[in-house]
């Protein structure tokens, strides 16, 4: 079949007008879960409302935006570098940072600088084979870190963040250690 140059440039623009109606018809039915507030006091940044189970089945989605950028870092003789700067100002819901498989006998180790809660809930959590094995915590220190060693299966490792209405700050290599 041959089709003149005009009724083929007229047929692209309208597929090209819907597929972006439908990419707007998807956000608009999906647009990310409700904002949370921050319920439990300004000095407190434990999560209220989303449950470890939520973290594991990340089914919530995440809104508000987490900035990425490549940075290099050294601090006290310790180095990331091509690291990563996470940060957002009003971030609520679950959203993974990283995955992979890990194999039995192997170590978990993760290391972050320059990690921050600035307001809201927030938490950084590490799941193996769909369960919470630990969370890394903001500490007084350059860095805050979570060790686990001889993991006694093979599986896979996630590291997930949590939030509600939460600013927050970290800088994590490019790749995670395991």
């Amino acid at each position: 079949m041959n089709i003149n140059p005009k009724t083929k440039n007229a047929l692209w623009i309208v597929f090209a007008v819907a597929i972006v109606a439908v990419c707007v018809i998807m956000f608009i039915l999906n647009p990310g879960p409700e904002h949370i507030e921050d319920t439990n006091g300004a000095d407190n940044y434990n999560l209220q409302t989303i449950s470890e189970q939520d973290v594991v089945k990340q089914e919530m989605g995440a809104r508000g935006t987490v900035r990425e950028m490549e940075t290099h870092l050294d601090i006290a003789g310790w180095s990331i570098s091509d690291g990563i700067r996470y940060s957002s100002d009003k971030f609520t819901g679950v959203s993974m940072l990283y995955n992979t498989t890990l194999f039995k006998g192997s170590d978990i180790h993760v290391t972050l600088a320059e990690f921050e809660i600035k307001e809201g809930n927030f938490a950084f959590y590490i799941v193996f084979d769909g369960e919470v094995v630990g969370q890394v915590t903001p500490d007084d220190g350059a860095y805050s870190e979570f060790l686990l060693e001889n993991v006694e299966k093979t599986g896979t490792l996630e590291y997930v963040i949590a939030g509600e209405s939460a600013s927050f700050e970290f800088v994590a290599p490019t790749d995670f250690e395991s």
